[in-house]
């Protein structure tokens, strides 16, 4: 496949701004809080590792064949790791994004500055102290940071995950997004926390399986 293919370029639209970071303010409880500190995210092919194909518009990658692509060798590009980060940064603001997965994918925030190359060692998402991650592992959830897996056995699988990070409190949480049959309407259920220093801008980023997909969700109006 030609590398002008891998990723479709589609007009992108104006991204919301996100409200003016605002200290000691409580934690947000529920979908509708969230969804005040959405942000647009952007796959970033520049780092994507040639196993990974990009589509609509750098919204979705996916790891369905053993085809490699024929990228240049970028500094930013994962070299190892069937890995790749998206375009925006997180600094001295809160932010909130949704996912829908399918297969084994890992969901992750890293530094902008983490290791990518063979000779940075372990580059995995969560594998290291720079880098914060959660994914299903067949059974249950399990969330990682620095080389160390935290099991969440009481949560059932979900396709959805949301993602809010408070980087100025340390806070980085994953939740399960699914419509209440009550209310019939959308709402989180908290999978797990980390609460570490965010010592520099991070980047959202996907760790891909074989057979696996993700697509980064727009905000429903």
């Amino acid at each position: 496949m030609p590398l002008s293919t891998r990723i479709m370029t589609l007009k992108a639209k104006k991204p919301d701004k996100l409200p003016v970071y605002e200290p000691n303010i409580p934690e947000p409880t529920s979908r509708a809080e969230l969804l005040k500190y959405w942000i647009i995210l952007t796959l970033d092919e520049r780092t994507a590792n040639n196993v990974l194909w990009l589509s609509e518009g750098g919204s979705k990658v996916s790891r369905m064949t053993t085809e490699v692509c024929p990228c240049l060798n970028r500094p930013e590009r994962f070299e190892h790791y069937p890995q790749l980060m998206c375009k925006e940064s997180i600094w001295a603001s809160r932010c909130y994004w949704e996912v829908s997965c399918s297969g084994w994918v890992f969901i992750g925030v890293a530094y902008e500055g983490a290791g990518r190359k063979i000779s940075d060692g372990q580059c995995g998402l969560g594998e290291n102290e720079e880098s914060w991650a959660l994914g299903w592992d067949g059974s249950c959830y399990d969330a990682w940071h620095d080389g160390i897996s935290i099991r969440v056995s009481d949560m059932p699988h979900c396709s959805t995950i949301g993602v809010y990070v408070d980087q100025p409190a340390g806070l980085i949480s994953f939740y399960t997004v699914e419509t209440e049959e009550s209310s019939k309407k959308k709402d989180v259920k908290l999978i797990h926390r980390f609460k570490n220093p965010i010592k520099e801008g991070i980047v959202p980023g996907f760790w891909m399986g074989s057979n696996s997909s993700c697509l980064i969700l727009k905000k429903e109006e």
